[in-house]
Formats: structure tokens, sequence, C-alpha cells
């Protein structure tokens, strides 16, 4: 006698879990690409002021020579402290460290995205994952990538990283296609077998 293969089974909660799951790596990844953007853009920001001022600052000192008015001095110590300023606020907030690892945390939630993809993009009926085991899998690295990560503000979130259409995932439209389509493979079966 042999054994039936066992049926694995993704119903509706299992596959809105997935879908939710989706939504949810897609919306992480795209704040911290964001927040990464932003953070690198103010390092290059404040660089630039850094090299610009002292350069305008070196040029002044060294073309008036000794000889430097008490306007030209003025505007000389305006120029270095801009540069210092400048070159102090992009190493005290460390923009691109931040900016690296805001980068390193998109990029986990992007392959747990992909992974999500990976097995929502396949028709619930020929799924050979377990529903159980996957998803438990997908909220074990969920918790592990949030427990690494640096937070980012509500007000950064609210302001500068949150869009609407972030929280959308075509996965959605795929699982109301596959219902309809098991809906309607069910009216067919219940009037051949009338």
């Amino acid at each position: 006698m042999e054994l039936s293969p066992v049926k694995i089974v993704w119903g509706d909660y299992e596959n809105e879990t997935l879908i939710h799951n989706h939504k949810m790596a897609k919306l992480y990844k795209k704040r911290y690409q964001r927040a990464s953007d932003l953070y690198n853009s103010l390092f290059s920001f404040f660089g630039l002021i850094t090299v610009v001022s002292s350069s305008i600052a070196t040029t002044l000192s060294w073309g008036s020579g000794d000889d430097i008015s008490p306007n030209q001095q003025f505007i000389l110590s305006g120029f270095t402290t801009v540069s210092a300023l400048s070159a102090a606020i992009q190493n005290f907030y460390k923009f691109q460290e931040k900016s690296e690892i805001y980068t390193k945390t998109a990029k986990s939630y992007a392959k747990l995205q992909n992974k999500i993809e990976g097995v929502g993009n396949i028709n619930p009926k020929y799924r050979e994952v377990k529903p159980q085991q996957f998803l438990k899998k997908t909220q074990d690295r969920f918790d592990q990538i949030s427990d690494t990560r640096i937070e980012i503000s509500n007000c950064m979130t609210n302001c500068f990283y949150k869009k609407e259409e972030d929280d959308n995932s075509y996965l959605e439209d795929k699982h109301r296609r596959y219902k309809t389509n098991i809906e309607e493979d069910t009216i067919n079966i219940q009037i051949n077998d009338n």
C-alpha cells in the first residue's frame, strides 16, 4: 500500500500573511534606501562646503602676503570657521558610516523581499514549500534584521522616507487572480458534475 503525498495547503490566511510580509519587506527596504541616500547626500554636501571654504581661505591667505587688512582677516577667519564647522558636523554625525549601515539594512530587506516574491509568484496550488515553515523562517529573518538595525526616527520617517505607494504589493493582485481562477474552476467542476 502506497502512502499519498502530503498536500501542502496555502490558504487565505497564509497568503495574506505572505502578502503582509512582502509589503513590510518592501516598505522597510525603501525607507532604509532613502535614509542611506539622505545621509550620503549630507556627507557629500558638508564635504563640499569643507573643501570649498578651506580652498578659499587658503587662496586668500597665500594671495595677500604678510600685510592683511582687518577686513581681509575677518573674511579669512570666516571661511576658516565655516570649513572647521562643516568638517566637525560631518565627523560628529558620521554621515558616511550611517549611510553604509542603512544600505546594508536595505539590502537585507531586499533579499528577504526577493525570497518572499520567489514563493509568492508561484500559484498557491503549485507551491512546494510548506507555509508554516516558510512563514516562520521569514518572521525569524524579520526579527533578526530588526534586532541588528539602527532605528530611523519617526520624525525623519514621516518627513522624508515615507511614501504612499510603498506599502502596495503586486502579490495582492496575483492572489486575487489565483482566487478568482480557483473559484471559476470550482464552478466549472460543479457545472460539469451536474
